[in-house]
């Protein structure tokens, strides 16, 4: 066995994709990735992917490195994570499943970079329906006319958040254009949204929700109708959470979803 790579997310979905899709909830970060680039640019200057396996043949792990972004990986075998450490040297930080964690850092310390855990995610799944909400409103899809609107406030969101990597596209653009974005509204006037990925391997990602006034419950409120709305689309609704956060915890509770697979963020003493 060994490791396939390419510049191009069609090759790696063509061929990595159905093992990809038999381990949806532990891989909804890095399928959330694929889909932004399928809908987008399947190879940007800069993207790096791969799989791990006999050629065309049985896949047994992938990664990819999108522009600007930390590589994620999957759960792979120890022999393709020492050879993918001499493939992909020197990461500032990376996404790994947690069961491969210890792994990980085992095999890129031999190929001479160290890396540290730094956070733990915990991925949560929607099992349930999400409790009724706290506010007064209602829920609507968000339409092209409403894109001004949703660009301002990802700049204000994006403004409170320095070094996130999000991208405009990502958690406006795209989800806007396939109606993934659900916004609040009270007396006919939004005050909150909330957006998905796009479904692959019938699985989407929660993203990003955002009331302009500060105002939680209406956030929330966005929050569970699109966990709604999400769910009419794929089977597999899911949503990252730091781990240990009990506040956080309870929210998706409330909201309907369950703890399903860890994942973790290692970093190089300086990375990010």
């Amino acid at each position: 066995m060994t490791w396939s790579r390419t510049t191009d997310a069609a090759e790696l979905w063509r061929d990595a994709g159905s093992w990809l899709g038999a381990h949806p909830v532990e891989n909804a970060p890095l399928l959330a990735e694929v889909a932004h680039l399928l809908a987008t640019d399947a190879a940007p200057h800069g993207l790096e992917c791969g799989w791990w396996g006999e050629g065309s043949g049985a896949v047994h792990g992938a990664y990819v490195r999108a522009p600007r972004h930390n590589p994620l990986l999957t759960r792979m075998p120890r022999a393709a994570l020492d050879e993918l450490a001499s493939l992909v040297a020197g990461p500032d930080a990376m996404g790994v499943p947690g069961v491969v964690a210890d792994d990980v850092v085992a095999a890129w310390a031999a190929a001479g970079t160290r890396l540290e855990p730094a956070r733990s995610f915990t991925v949560h799944a929607l099992h349930g329906r999400p409790a009724a909400p706290a506010c007064a409103g209602r829920p609507r899809i968000a339409e092209p006319a409403d894109e001004p609107m949703l660009h301002r406030w990802f700049d204000a969101l994006m403004a409170g958040l320095p070094g996130d990597p999000s991208e405009r596209s990502y958690v406006v653009d795209v989800p806007l254009a396939v109606g993934g974005v659900v916004l609040w509204e009270v007396d006919g006037d939004p005050v909150a949204m909330c957006s998905r990925s796009r479904v692959l391997a019938d699985t989407v990602r929660m993203g990003a929700c955002y009331a302009p006034g500060g105002e939680a419950a209406y956030a929330e409120a966005a929050f569970g109708a699109a966990a709604v709305e999400a769910r009419r689309h794929a089977r597999h609704v899911t949503v990252l959470a730091e781990t240990g956060d009990e506040q956080e915890e309870a929210r998706l509770v409330a909201a309907g979803f369950v703890p399903a697979a860890t994942r973790a963020l290692l970093t190089a003493p300086g990375g990010s």
